[in-house]
């Protein structure tokens, strides 16, 4: 039963990562971490799903930003690397997770109304540096920066849903390579890789939803974007008390 339960969680979050480049992640690790799965464990069940898609979505697309990437490796990825390995070794002693959901709520309930809040996207734009540290770290300790990735690709593409899922994908793909490779070398011993084919299910759902992807419109795609960045803010917030 637990299987099937797993298998059902996968293939909704699935459709949505396929679609939009985020969910997998964002969303199965509190769901599997509610199910009693340990953090290593849900890193290796969700990730090389997570790597599958983001790959597909990064190889096939025509956007191209050499600005993004060298930035996105320059401050983002160190920092992912160091919190991550903090985070395993400390067996997630460091909590940060109602602090973050409560900062990416105001974040996202800002952006759903950045004509009000010019100011916000000024500033965003000034520090999107430093937020990429932020990202890096957010994710390293609390598998959590995906969210922030998400609004932060939102706001840096103007809107434009083939690049905003240009710089998701290709963030959830660098953190989900340098995740994987230091959760196998650290917790090897405890993982269980027969989960594995949950690939071949992925490769199914991500061909037929591109057609999805395609005919939803810039302004529709941005604004569910930060509506599911909403939802999990929310459902984190509600799973800590």
């Amino acid at each position: 039963m637990e299987n099937f339960l797993e298998i059902g969680i996968l293939v909704v979050l699935i459709v949505i990562h396929s679609i939009f480049g985020v969910g997998l992640l964002l969303f199965g690790t509190p769901s599997l971490l509610i199910l009693g799965y340990d953090f290593a464990n849900t890193i290796n069940i969700l990730m090389p799903v997570s790597i599958c898609i983001s790959s597909l979505q990064f190889f096939k697309s025509k956007v191209k930003d050499k600005n993004f990437i060298k930035s996105y490796n320059i401050y983002c990825v160190p920092f992912l690397i160091i919190c991550l390995i903090i985070a395993l070794k400390l067996n997630y002693i460091l909590d940060f997770k109602l602090l973050v959901a409560l900062i990416l709520v105001v974040s996202t309930i800002l952006i759903l109304n950045i004509n009000r809040f010019l100011t916000f996207k000024k500033t965003f734009f000034k520090f999107k540096n430093f937020i990429l540290i932020v990202i890096g770290s957010v994710h390293g300790l609390t598998n959590m920066g995906g969210s922030f990735l998400a609004i932060y690709s939102n706001l840096l593409s103007k809107n434009i849903k083939e690049v905003a899922r240009y710089y998701i994908c290709y963030g959830y793909l660098v953190m989900g390579i340098f995740q994987y490779l230091i959760v196998i070398s650290i917790s090897f011993e405890d993982l269980n890789f027969e989960k594995l084919y949950y690939l071949l299910i992925a490769l199914v759902i991500y061909f037929p939803t591109q057609k999805i992807f395609r005919n939803i419109d810039d302004r529709k795609f941005s604004k569910y974007i930060n509506i599911i960045a909403l939802i999990y803010g929310f459902l984190i917030i509600v799973t800590s008390f």
